[in-house]
């Protein structure tokens, strides 16, 4: 309900589902990252997939300027935080919408290179607020171990125990 007509309308029964689902029906970007991620949980595989495709293969310029709006729904910024983090400023554009669940930048901080890693760990706040972050950090080989230490003291200093590393206590000692 909250979809313009156009998009509802893409949503609805009929072939303009698997149409939607190959970005084939005229939308504006909004509506269209939105019905692609509706469609990637359609029950029928077949539409399922062909969203997923279509959502990985948008270009970068739109798919990014669109991802950055603050009123995009946190799903959507996850679904495509799923599939289109390959590209650069589609990662940026996620990692810095302030709507962005705090469970999609942990995913992010994961599985991102070392620039990402960089761009999501300037959020000190957010790191606080939610120390699954820090700990994705902390497990991602690509990250910078400067960006590791610069973190995990931070954590330290605020008393915020990062959950999921074994050797978190002997860490925090270290450095207090």
């Amino acid at each position: 309900s909250q979809l313009s007509t156009a998009a509802q309308r893409a949503l609805g029964p009929g072939p303009g589902r698997m149409m939607a689902s190959k970005g084939m029906l005229p939308l504006p970007p909004a509506d269209q990252v939105a019905v692609l991620y509706q469609l990637h949980l359609d029950a029928d595989a077949t539409i399922a997939g062909a969203s997923r495709a279509t959502a990985t293969t948008l270009p970068e310029k739109l798919l990014s300027g669109t991802l950055a709006d603050p009123t995009l729904d946190p799903r959507v910024l996850h679904f495509f935080g799923q599939v289109s983090t390959d590209k650069p400023t589609v990662f940026d554009a996620i990692a810095l919408n302030p709507s962005t669940d705090d469970g999609t930048l942990a995913m992010l901080a994961g599985k991102g290179d070392a620039r990402g890693v960089d761009q999501i760990a300037q959020n000190e706040q957010r790191l606080l607020r939610h120390p699954e972050i820090i700990a994705a950090m902390y497990m991602n080989r690509r990250a910078r171990m400067s960006t590791i230490d610069r973190v995990v003291e931070l954590a330290v200093r605020n008393n915020v125990r990062v959950p999921g590393l074994a050797a978190w206590d002997e860490v925090a000692r270290s450095l207090s």
